[in-house]
C-alpha cells in the first residue's frame, strides 16, 4: 500500500519521515443501504498514534452522517457515499486539529484529557497546544480518553522497581526468620544448661566467637523492615529514572542533530541546484552567441526576433555565402527549417514561415535558387527526412514560392545543385522522391492543355 506524508503541508517533502497510508475508501450498498467502508482507517489511525474511532467519528461529524466501528474485525463505516478525495480532505482537518503540533508541526502529540479540554502535548518540543473546545469531537474524546501507552523504558523501570521490592522484602524475611531460629537455638541452650545444673548466663566459646562474629557483621547495621527495603528501592529508582532523563536529553540533542544534518542536506542540494541550472543557462548563452556567429544562425537570430525582409537581406549579403543566390537561399531554409520542434514536419515550419521566404523568392532565379537549396538540404543537413520532400515540394507550390513552370525546370536540370557542390548521384533520393510530384504537375498540365 502507498504512503503519503502527514499533513498536506508537508506533501513535497522527501525527506520527511512521519508517513501514513494514503485513504482508500470502498462504497457498498445501494439505496437507502448505501455506505462507505474505509478500508484502511485503522492503519492511518495508527500511524498518527490515534483511536480507530476517533478519526471514524470525525468523519461522522463533518459529514452529519452516523458511524460503525467494528473492533474484532477493524471495519470502519460512514453512511452514505463518499469519495475518497472528500475524505482525505477531513483526514487532513483531523490531523491539523487533533494530531499536528501547533507550534512545531510534528505529528508526535499525545492527548491529555484536562477535565472538559483537551491537551496536546508536544514529544518533540515540549508545547501543549489546547485543542478548540468548540469541537464536536472533544466531548467524544473526554468521554473515552485515549489508553496511556508505557514507553518501554517506563515498562522496565516499572519492572526493576517491582523486582527490587520483591527482593528487598524476601531479604526482610529471611533476615527475621534467621534471628527467630537463632534466639530460639539460645533458648534451647539456656534451657539445657539449667538442666545441667549450669549457669544460663554462662557462654561457652563457640557461642562468644559466634557473638564476636555477630558484632563485626554488618547484617546487624542494616535495618530489615518492608519500609527501609521501599525506600532503598526507591533511591535505586530515583538513579534509573535521572539515568531516563539524561537517556532523553541524548535523544532531544540527537533529534535535533538530524534536523540540523537535514536543513544543511536541503540547503546544499538547493545550492546545487541553483549552481547547476546557472551553469545550464550560462551554457544555452554560450550556444546562443556561439550559433549566431554562423551565418545559418545569424539569420536564425533576425527570424526570432521578427526582422523584415530588408534586414535579412542586408545580413545574407554581408555573410554572402558560397553559390551566388542558391547559396543565400541554402542558409535562409536552413535557418527557417531551424526555427521549427524537432518532431514537427518540415513542411509546417515552411508553411509558418512562408512570408518571410516569400520576400526573398519573388522571381524566376530566386525560386530556382529555393528548390536547389531545398534538394542541398534534404541531400546534406536532413537525408534521414529525404522522404518529405514530395510533401515540402507541394508546401512550395501552394505557398506560391516556387511557380509550376519553376519546378519543372528544376526538374529537368539534374546537375542543379552542382552550384552548391553537389553532383547527381549525391541528390538521387531527392530526385526520385520528387519525381511524383511532378509527373503530377505535367499531368495537370496536360489537362488544361486539353481542356482548352
Amino acid at each position: 500500500m502507498s504512503t503519503i506524508n502527514i499533513g498536506a503541508a508537508n506533501a513535497g517533502d522527501e525527506f520527511y519521515r512521519y508517513k501514513m497510508p494514503k485513504l482508500v475508501a470502498k462504497i457498498e450498498g445501494r439505496g437507502n443501504g448505501i455506505k462507505t467502508n474505509i478500508v484502511n482507517n485503522v492503519d492511518i489511525a495508527k500511524s498518527l498514534e490515534r483511536p480507530p474511532e476517533y478519526v471514524l467519528k470525525y468523519f461522522g461529524y463533518e459529514l452529519g452522517a452516523q458511524t460503525n466501528y467494528d473492533k474484532a474485525t477493524g471495519t470502519c463505516i460512514v453512511n452514505g457515499a463518499h469519495d475518497s478525495k472528500k475524505l482525505s480532505e477531513f483526514l487532513e482537518g483531523f490531523i491539523k486539529k487533533y494530531v499536528q503540533c501547533y507550534s512545531c508541526g510534528n505529528p508526535e502529540t499525545q492527548i491529555k484529557v484536562k477535565k472538559e479540554d483537551l491537551l496536546l502535548k508536544c514529544r518533540a518540543c515540549g508545547f501543549v497546544s489546547e485543542v478548540d473546545p468548540r469541537s464536536r469531537l472533544n466531548s467524544f474524546v473526554v468521554k473515552n480518553p485515549p489508553e496511556v501507552k508505557i514507553s518501554k523504558e517506563e515498562k522496565k523501570l516499572k519492572k526493576a522497581e517491582a523486582e527490587r521490592v520483591m527482593d528487598a522484602e524476601k531479604a526482610a524475611k529471611r533476615e527475621k526468620k534467621e534471628a527467630k531460629e537463632k534466639k530460639q537455638d539460645k533458648d534451647k541452650k539456656k534451657k539445657k544448661k539449667e538442666e545441667e545444673g549450669r549457669d544460663p548466663n554462662e557462654k561457652d566459646d563457640d557461642e562468644s566467637a559466634s557473638d564476636d562474629g555477630d558484632e563485626d557483621g554488618v547484617v546487624w547495621m542494616t535495618d530489615t523492615s518492608a519500609e527501609a527495603a521501599k525506600q532503598r528501592a526507591q533511591e535505586q529508582l530515583t538513579a534509573a529514572t535521572a539515568a531516563m532523563v539524561t537517556q532523553g536529553n541524548i535523544e532531544a540533542e540527537q533529534e535535533a542533530q538530524r534536523k540540523r544534518e537535514k536543513k544543511k542536506a536541503e540547503e546544499e542540494a538547493r545550492a546545487k541546484a541553483e549552481a547547476e541550472a546557472k551553469q545550464q543557462a550560462e551554457e544555452a548563452e554560450r550556444q546562443a552567441l556561439a550559433q549566431q556567429a554562423t551565418p545559418v544562425g545569424s539569420v536564425q537570430h533576425l527570424l526570432k526576433q521578427g526582422a523584415d525582409a530588408e534586414a535579412i537581406a542586408t545580413q545574407l549579403k554581408t555573410i554572402n555565402p558560397p553559390g551566388g543566390i542558391p547559396g543565400k537561399m541554402r542558409v535562409l531554409l536552413e535557418a527557417v527549417f531551424g526555427l521549427g520542434a524537432p518532431e514537427a514536419k518540415l513542411a509546417d515550419t515552411l508553411t509558418a514561415h512562408k512570408a518571410q521566404v516569400a520576400a526573398h523568392a519573388k522571381d524566376a532565379p530566386s525560386q530556382l535558387a529555393l528548390l536547389i537549396a531545398l534538394e542541398h538540404y534534404m541531400s546534406v543537413n536532413a537525408p534521414e527526412r529525404v522522404k518529405e520532400t514530395p510533401i515540402v515540394l507541394k508546401a512550395m507550390y501552394d505557398a506560391d514560392l516556387a511557380d509550376e513552370d519553376i519546378i519543372m525546370a528544376w526538374a529537368g536540370k539534374k546537375d542543379a545543385a552542382g552550384i552548391l557542390g553537389l553532383d547527381a548521384n549525391a541528390t538521387k533520393d531527392v530526385r526520385r522522391l520528387a519525381a511524383p510530384f511532378v509527373s503530377w504537375l505535367q499531368e495537370a498540365d496536360e489537362t488544361e492543355s486539353d481542356d482548352e
